[in-house]
């Protein structure tokens, strides 16, 4: 069975799409090198499915080729990639990679290919993946670009212990170690709660949304990020859907949300089978053993912030908001899952912004939530970004008694917002969350860690035994009146940090002229002055 996995390559390029072989059995216009694939990320993970995506370089010479991948079972921890390519061609999967063309009125494609690994056999097995070259030209060898490993979860409705990272907030700027100590905790997933980047973008240019993405891929920090090698979750906020504070107003909105489409290795997403289409807000949701995952798109539908506050005021849009009221009872129903977990990318409880300027909304769901009996039988809880803050409430200051997880900043300056927290709220970059689900089939536990890079565990929290971590101090906001004041003074404190060496070479400039200026005025005059 020496080298199986060489021959299924081999077999996969005879088959290829005839529609191709005209164009391609001819040279291109450069060779193309493993150096074109630009950046690899990998998401959509279930117990027999992962979705990969990749970018290609600008002026790539791939033209002529066909990329596969292909992905097989690691046998033990010792196994090699060499060992790798020996297994059973009978236990390889192999997915045709393809370009990705979301708008047929776009003329423009993206430089992107999507390769989906469909019929994995083995929940809760580590696979080997490698993305291959094919070359259509005879006695052209194959090139490996990429080799990786993932892990699959087990089948869905099963009990499984596994432990996932989330956190938000990051730029081109951040310092990459972070995503080095994620990775060594070994989660299965990471969800990411939104501003992947800070391009805040305010223009309908399709062009600049993927520069965006190609430059954060680019750049130190998103290069660490890719770097972890685990499948993402991905869902924005308002600096990578568009502008600071976004909504639907927004003129970038339909190129970000081709973007997205094109460039995220997503779950599917319901509202694409809805009136709006293809122009849905990207909202989704997935299964891990008995977790459901409910993630929430809180920018494509949603009221300007400063719009009146009356019942039609929505962050949601009213198809999201009956499918996530929907789902939130069918799991709530459902034998097969144990716990929900709903992302909601901006603080749940904040009584002034945030889910603050939707009070009406709000209560609409906490009410239905009561009606239904969600969060009775079965609990919910919420994981956020946006707030730059690591901080829990185990529900006892959240609208509807939902606890809280919050995880961030992962690259950017802290903040607070939000509040009371009941184990408290601790502002700083470099910070994560990592989750331990807990399922002994009868029930699911979830131990929370809140991490600050160097540092370690700032904040705990267990779900089944949360006397194990009680609070140590409770974090209450300031009264209303002062907080526009905090935030001026964290803009002017924040302006003065990016602009250090301009704020410090103009005060040694000011000081120079004040000290000449004292001098000239204490040196004795002469009879003549």
């Amino acid at each position: 069975m020496k080298r199986m996995s060489g021959l299924f390559l081999a077999l996969a390029a005879l088959v290829l799409p005839s529609s191709r072989s005209a164009v391609f059995a001819q040279e291109s216009r450069a060779s193309c090198e493993s150096a074109d694939v630009v950046w690899l990320w990998k998401g959509a993970l279930t117990s027999h499915s992962v979705t990969f995506k990749f970018g290609l370089a600008a002026h790539h010479g791939c033209d002529d080729r066909d990329f596969v991948l292909s992905a097989t079972p690691q046998r033990s921890e010792d196994d090699d990639e060499a060992n790798a390519e020996d297994s059973s061609m009978a236990y390889t999967n192999l997915a045709m990679c393809r370009s990705v063309h979301i708008d047929e009125d776009d003329a423009t494609d993206a430089p992107v290919m999507s390769c989906e690994l469909l019929d994995l056999q083995h929940p809760q097995q580590t696979y080997r993946y490698s993305l291959s070259l094919l070359r259509r030209s005879p006695g052209v060898p194959h090139v490996v670009v990429k080799r990786g490993v993932f892990t699959t979860p087990a089948v869905e409705g099963q009990a499984f212990d596994f432990r996932f990272a989330f956190s938000s907030c990051a730029d081109e700027k951040s310092d990459p170690k972070v995503f080095d100590e994620i990775r060594e905790h070994d989660p299965l997933f990471l969800l990411h709660m939104g501003d992947l980047h800070y391009h805040n973008i305010e223009i309908n240019d399709v062009g600049r949304f993927r520069a965006a993405f190609n430059s954060l891929f680019d750049s130190p920090s998103g290069r660490a990020m890719l770097a972890m090698d685990v499948p993402f979750a991905y869902m924005w906020d308002d600096h990578d859907f568009g502008p600071d504070n976004s909504d639907k107003t927004a003129p970038g909105r339909n190129a970000s949300l081709q973007v997205y489409r094109e460039f995220v290795p997503h779950y599917e997403l319901p509202g694409d089978q809805t009136a709006h289409g293809r122009q849905s807000a990207v909202y989704q949701a997935f299964t891990i053993g008995r977790v459901r995952f409910l993630v929430t798109d809180l920018r494509s539908h949603r009221t300007p912030n400063l719009a009146p506050d009356v019942p039609s005021k929505t962050v949601l849009g009213a198809t999201q908001k009956k499918w996530l009221k929907e789902e939130l009872v069918l799991a709530t129903n459902d034998p097969s899952i144990g716990l929900i977990v709903w992302c909601s990318t901006m603080p749940w409880h904040d009584d002034e912004r945030k889910w603050g300027y939707f009070t009406h909304e709000q209560r609409e769901l906490v009410n239905y939530m009561q009606a239904q009996g969600v969060n009775k039988w079965k609990p919910v809880v919420i994981v956020s970004g946006d707030a730059h803050m690591l901080a829990v409430d185990d529900g006892s200051h959240s609208p509807g008694h939902l606890p809280v997880f919050h995880a961030a900043a992962l690259g950017r300056p802290g903040s607070i917002k939000g509040g009371p927290y009941s184990h408290g709220a601790f502002p700083g970059t470099g910070q994560y969350g990592l989750m331990d689900v807990e399922d002994d089939g009868k029930r699911v536990c979830l131990k929370y860690q809140g991490i600050r890079m160097g540092t370690g565990v700032l904040i705990e929290y267990d779900s089944c035994h949360p006397e194990r971590t009680p609070p140590n101090a409770t974090y209450y906001p300031p009264p209303k009146a002062f907080r526009p004041l905090q935030r001026r003074w964290k803009k002017v404190k924040r302006f003065l940090w990016e602009n250090v060496f301009v704020v410090g070479a103009t005060g040694s400039v000011l000081f120079a002229f004040l000290v000449v200026f004292v001098l000239q005025q204490r040196r004795p005059k002469t009879k003549n002055e």
